[in-house]
């Protein structure tokens, strides 16, 4: 009995040391909650950025061509909302790929960075809607100043927990991956004082505007390991 008994003790302490299985929510069934959130917020872009061709004119070979090139013209919109979107995933799993678990801090600002992103595609929708900076020209700059921040927020505060963060992160990773993450809120920033003023409104294209934080950070990421 003994014997048997030390065995379950030690199971159940197995069972307890499991990293998923700590913190406020599992984190496991927490990255797939985030994973779902990123495909329905890049299902939304397509809906938004793509439109469906009309069936009862399938077969009308001068439609499909006009079809092809809306899509042309429109894709430009589509790839630059995507290519935002991809960014802030990489730094969001590279984030939780350093933390061992989750706490209740972590989880609640999370969700607010859950509800920042998918406001995205509307502000992104309204910015093309719109020919002065307000009330929707600037709205997209401070939607993705605000994602930025709330995910700089998270890691930082996970990285000042030693009890949340990996033992094997170094202080060089923990950095650079911070860095990284204030890129696109500097962007921001700049966005609103170009944008922030009729005179200046659009003087910048915004997808050219938002493609210099994608080149950089393709380029910092070359030292994140």
């Amino acid at each position: 009995m003994t014997g048997e008994g030390s065995e379950m003790v030690e199971k159940h302490e197995d069972s307890g040391s499991c990293t998923f299985c700590k913190g406020a929510v599992p984190q496991d069934m927490f990255e797939i909650l985030m994973n779902g959130v990123f495909a329905f917020v890049m299902t939304l872009i397509v809906k938004n950025n793509i439109p469906l061709p009309s069936v009862s004119n399938a077969e009308d070979f001068s439609f499909i061509a006009t079809y092809v090139d809306q899509i042309s013209s429109e894709s430009s919109n589509f790839i630059f909302t995507f290519g935002i979107l991809a960014v802030f995933y990489i730094l969001f799993f590279e984030m939780m790929r350093s933390i061992r678990h989750l706490d209740r801090f972590f989880v609640y600002v999370s969700f607010g960075f859950i509800l920042s992103i998918i406001f995205i595609p509307l502000t992104s929708l309204l910015w093309t809607f719109s020919d002065m900076p307000m009330p929707y020209g600037v709205l997209f700059h401070i939607n993705i100043l605000c994602t930025g921040l709330l995910m700089a927020t998270l890691w930082r505060h996970a990285s000042h927990h030693q009890k949340l963060v990996l033992p094997e992160i170094s202080e060089k990773t923990i950095k650079n991956l911070f860095l990284r993450m204030l890129i696109f809120p500097a962007t921001a920033v700049a966005g609103l004082l170009i944008d922030g003023w009729d005179g200046s409104f659009g003087s910048i294209p915004i997808t050219e505007l938002y493609l210099v934080p994608i080149v950089l950070f393709v380029f910092f990421s070359r030292d994140s390991k």
